[in-house]
């Protein structure tokens, strides 16, 4: 199973970014082997929604991030993919928040 997180670089240790569609770097976690693939987000006016396209085109079951667009709330939603919402936490700790179901999911 494949996560998408939003992080502020290229490493598990990395802090959850508040914002979907600004954030510095989209980490693509297979939880099965907890490798890591970074993406660089796209730089574009309309890069939420190409982030989220991006975290379709990985076949990513869910989402960590903070806030999400209307626009990419409805890319990820229309696809099934879940969307968590985590703050203060690293993605790591995030991941394990997810697993113990202590994540509030974003339903709006």
């Amino acid at each position: 199973m494949k996560i998408a997180i939003t992080t502020d670089s290229p490493w598990l240790e990395s802090p959850v970014f508040a914002d979907f569609s600004r954030t510095p770097c989209l980490l693509i976690v297979d939880v099965d082997t907890m490798t890591c693939t970074s993406v660089a987000p796209p730089q574009t006016p309309d890069a939420d929604c190409e982030l989220a396209r991006t975290v379709l085109a990985h076949r990513c079951e869910a989402v960590i991030t903070g806030k999400l667009s209307e626009k990419a709330f409805d890319i990820l939603a229309d696809d099934g993919v879940t969307r968590f919402l985590a703050s203060n936490m690293s993605a790591k700790e995030a991941l394990m928040a997810m697993e113990q179901r202590t994540l509030s999911l974003i339903r709006n």
